[in-house]
């Protein structure tokens, strides 16, 4: 009869250590999860990126489960029940055209062929022009931290995003990300998703041969 074996965990000391970019599926709305979606399915839908994420600013904001007790008047336990925690993350990410984008700003497109003057400024021709608005930065989607050193992705298949534009001490534009997982426990698909990537997405292909 073989001995009893503790199985050793390999503790992982860092939080967001390796963390650098945000990648949303704005396609993939909770509507469209079933008894039978995967996380195939997810990725299949189209992902976007958001950027590169700012030093220091990602933070895990989900709250911690607790156990919620019942006593007497003697200071007796009467009863005692679990809380469940909730999963959620934010994080900053600078601003650019494309980030705007992704974060629900509307392109305002130039025809004209040549540099357009109104009241003594002067527009560069085929400029884009991008414009923001509250109540189109959030989301109902699925979403994910990539780890860029572990090639892993942390995905909320069903979360609830808000971007809002923000600065840091430096004064540099950026945007904030706020995302909460909503509950999602199906056959394939859990509310909160560690998925390993055979390789680094954002890595140049050699060409070497």
């Amino acid at each position: 009869m073989a001995a009893n074996t503790l199985t050793k965990i390999e503790l992982e000391t860092r939080i967001f250590g390796g963390v650098g970019r945000v990648i949303i599926f704005k396609d993939f709305t909770p509507d469209k999860i079933t008894s039978s979606t995967t996380w195939k399915d997810i990725f299949a839908s189209g992902a976007q990126d958001c950027g590169k994420i700012t030093n220091g600013s990602p933070s895990w904001d989900g709250n911690d489960a607790e156990i919620t007790t019942v006593t007497s008047t003697l200071g007796e336990v009467i009863r005692s029940f679990p809380v469940a925690g909730t999963f959620a993350w934010s994080c900053r990410v600078p601003h650019s055209l494309e980030t705007a984008q992704v974060a629900g700003g509307r392109v305002h497109a130039l025809s004209e062929t040549a540099d357009v003057t109104a009241g003594g400024l002067k527009v560069k021709k085929d400029a884009k022009l991008i414009g923001i608005n509250p109540e189109d930065m959030d989301f109902k989607c699925a979403i994910g931290i990539l780890n860029l050193e572990r090639n892993e992705i942390s995905l909320f298949p069903r979360a609830a995003v808000i971007f809002s534009p923000t600065s840091d001490d430096e004064d540099t534009r950026q945007y904030t990300i706020k995302a909460t997982a909503d509950s999602c426990k199906t056959a394939s698909l859990d509310t909160m998703m560690f998925i390993p990537l055979a390789e680094n997405p954002f890595e140049p292909v050699s060409t070497e041969g």
